[in-house]
């Protein structure tokens, strides 16, 4: 919405407003596809010179969201009525695409490297099958010795 802006003093970005609805009997999960939209991070150090300067936010919002080692976004345009979010900065977050496409961040059962990666990213990491992957893994390997005349 304000391309100079945002690159001069933060980062084009892409906000997603997703909805989740939970029923509860039966227990059930719903997704909705999410409405992507165009939006803009402003580096911590610049928020006080873009929205506070354009009376966007006050001293007791820009000091709550800080004390939280948060910044600010905003979707839609700043001189019209936009939308503003603290937003905190996920440390763990990586490119995938970056690195290996191939590789995801551990969720993978078929990784070999989960203690490395619960180091690495400190996140949860799945490290054992589900049962559905144990059978199906249980029924090639009983069709592979069938195959080859071993039983």
């Amino acid at each position: 919405p304000n391309p100079t802006l945002c690159t001069t003093y933060g980062a084009s970005a892409m906000a997603f407003d997703q909805r989740v609805f939970v029923s509860f009997n039966p227990f059930n999960v719903y997704v909705a596809q999410a409405d992507v939209k165009p939006a803009c991070v402003l580096r911590q150090s610049n928020v006080v010179p873009v929205l506070k300067e354009r009376k966007l936010l006050n001293d007791n919002e820009i000091r709550g969201c800080k004390m939280n080692m948060n910044t600010w976004a905003f979707v839609g345009d700043l001189n019209d009525q936009p939308q503003l979010s603290c937003v905190y900065k996920s440390e763990d977050a990586q490119n995938e695409f970056l690195e290996d496409p191939k590789r995801g961040i551990g969720e993978d059962y078929l990784d070999d490297d989960v203690s490395k990666m619960r180091k690495e990213t400190k996140k949860m990491v799945k490290d054992n099958l589900t049962e559905s992957q144990k059978k199906k893994i249980m029924e090639s390997q009983m069709g592979e010795k069938s195959a080859s005349g071993v039983l």
